[in-house]
């Protein structure tokens, strides 16, 4: 999905408004550029030129659905297009009119793109077809089974199983992408990593010609705009963009090993905090979160939970840590790490400590979900909506329904329902059934930042960390 914003069209008029009195020093300066060489070429403060965006080889899929296909929806206020009937707080380029039939089970959608792709693309996004991602894993959670079908030349009908009154929050989540995959979007992709402006987009016309996406910075390789985990690799002497909202660093166990319990967290006067306290996320943010980070005892963070009660935690010292030597055949606890992050290694190394204090080994695995064990997931809720955030969160991990009070609170229908303030009052009591089932221990709160060249203007960094640069043009005279 590809948020706009104002700014967008403020700088199309910006560039295309030329006094005429000035025609001289325009003629000049074309040919000056004539002479230029190409970095000075990319770097014209007109449109077109090019950037080079460095970040994690995972993050580069979601980056090019995000500027290849347009979104169906957006909120209002992050672009100029048309208002949708029936979604007052949206807007689209793509969908005309939204409106609610049998309480809410189904949903009718005119549209201005052809119906057969627009259906594709709502199944798509919705139905997941095994995928554990947003929005279709929140869906999941809350056990919705959902069809979209051609019911006309420019209609499309949803059909749910429940009631589903956020369906334009979720719509807002889901990319016009056809089921031959042809672009709708402002870009096309023209070979691995690299996208092109293209003609007939379903949204404005963007100011740069040419974006080229590759993976971590490394020896004396530069980049424009640099997306780094913790901030560790940012480029030097380039500005700092801050997401809206933090990742949070959580611990997930397996129903089996929350019995087991080998962090000690079942003692209801000692166990959660102490293991905080020992745990030390504070220092472990400093030292390799840039500092942009620090303890939580909640899974919502700021910018999508409110200030809110949480249960009652009281700083307990627990017994001190006795690092005596661990036969090798000692019991060993799977911990699932996501590779690449320096944080979360390092907060695995911390846990592996704490184990051995209970004469117990951690034994460190990557890439994958964890069947066994606990896991150590830096979650990033993909939308400040709390409810369809959580669902997203238990819908990508089945294990966590398995508890009686997390399935209690997944019942609540308000958790999709149309006002919001019901769904804020719903998610608040998912997360609490979450963290009295002590199958997720949040941990550390960290700042998502990416790093852009002073001299490019417009790039956005939408909420679930996705650099926008649809918006983005060179100017700053350098």
């Amino acid at each position: 999905m590809t948020p706009r914003h104002p700014l967008t069209r403020v700088s199309v008029a910006a560039v295309n408004v030329i006094n005429v009195g000035a025609v001289g020093a325009v003629v000049a300066v074309v040919v000056v550029g004539l002479f230029a060489g190409g970095a000075l070429a990319r770097r014209a403060p007109a449109p077109g030129g090019s950037i080079i965006v460095a970040m994690p080889v995972d993050l580069i899929p979601s980056v090019i659905e995000a500027h290849v296909f347009a979104p169906l929806l957006v909120p209002r206020g992050q672009g100029d297009e048309r208002a949708v009937a029936g979604a007052p707080e949206h807007s689209s380029s793509v969908v005309v009119s939204v409106s609610a039939e049998d309480n809410d089970r189904r949903w009718r959608l005119r549209v201005l793109a052809p119906p057969a792709d627009v259906s594709f693309a709502v199944a798509r996004c919705l139905e997941g077809r095994g995928e554990r991602r947003f929005p279709s894993a929140a869906l999941r959670a809350a056990g919705v089974v959902v069809t979209a079908t051609v019911a006309g030349p420019d209609e499309v009908l949803v059909r749910f199983n429940k009631p589903v009154g956020a369906l334009p929050e979720l719509l807002a989540w889901c990319p016009l992408r056809p089921a031959m995959g042809a672009p709708t979007g402002p870009y096309a992709s023209q070979g691995p990593g690299r996208l092109s402006w293209r003609s007939g987009s379903f949204e404005a016309p963007p100011l740069l010609g040419a974006i080229e996406l590759r993976g971590p910075l490394t020896g004396q390789e530069r980049a424009d705009v640099v997306v780094a985990p913790g901030g560790a690799d940012l480029a030097a002497g380039g500005a700092t963009l801050l997401s809206p909202w933090p990742d949070v660093m959580v611990l997930v166990q397996q129903p089996e090993t929350a019995v087991r319990d080998p962090f000690g967290l079942k003692d209801p006067d000692t166990g959660v905090p102490a293991f905080r306290q020992a745990l030390r996320a504070d220092l472990l943010a400093a030292a390799w979160a840039a500092g942009r980070g620090g303890p939580t005892e909640a899974l919502l963070p700021p910018g999508v939970g409110p200030a809110r009660p949480l249960p009652p935690s009281t700083s307990v010292a627990g017994p001190p840590l006795t690092l005596t030597p661990v036969p090798k055949d000692a019991p060993r606890l799977p911990v699932w790490v996501e590779a690449g992050d320096a944080l979360s290694d390092a907060v695995a190394e911390r846990l592996a400590v704490l184990l051995r204090g209970k004469r117990m080994l951690l034994e460190t695995r990557r890439n994958q979900s964890a069947d066994e064990g606990a896991e150590l997931v830096r979650w990033r809720p993909p939308s400040r909506d709390a409810a369809l955030s959580l669902l997203s969160f238990v819908g990508a991990r089945e294990a966590l329904v398995t508890d009686v009070g997390v399935q209690r609170a997944l019942e609540d229908p308000r958790l999709l329902g149309r006002e919001a303030t019901g769904r804020l009052a719903a998610a608040l009591a998912l997360e609490r059934a979450l963290l009295d089932s002590k199958l997720v221990v949040p941990l550390i709160v960290v700042e998502r930042a990416i790093s852009v060249d002073p001299d490019l203007r417009g790039v956005v960094l939408r909420g679930d960390g996705i650099p926008m640069l649809d918006g983005a043009w060179w100017g700053g005279g350098r």
